[in-house]
């Protein structure tokens, strides 16, 4: 049990550095991004060619398909459901680690 909340601890921070990456939050550090802090509406301002983007980097960094829609709305609730989202379709190893050069 230990282990796997280390492991979300780590994707969630793998997360908010992917995020702050992504959208230029220049001035926001990655780890004072709160994990309940909303992607669709938040203080991101994230809008649908945002979240398709951000599918994207998902998809690339952590090999995890956002397919429908119903999903995507679920998964870019807040912080912490895309890492609980990745979190559970990637029960078979670790995350590995984010590399902003990736993006």
């Amino acid at each position: 049990m230990k282990k796997r909340r280390l492991d979300q601890n780590l994707l969630l921070s793998q997360l908010k550095y992917l995020i702050a990456d992504m959208f230029r939050l220049d001035i926001l550090e990655p780890d004072k991004i709160a994990d309940d802090e909303p992607l669709m509406g938040g203080s991101f301002c994230v809008d649908s060619l945002d979240a398709l983007e951000l599918a994207i980097c998902v998809e690339e960094e952590f090999g995890i398909a956002i397919r429908s829609g119903e999903e995507s709305h679920s998964a870019f609730t807040s912080v912490a459901s895309l890492a609980g989202f990745i979190h559970a379709r990637t029960q078979t190893g670790p995350a590995r680690p984010y590399s902003p050069a990736a993006v």
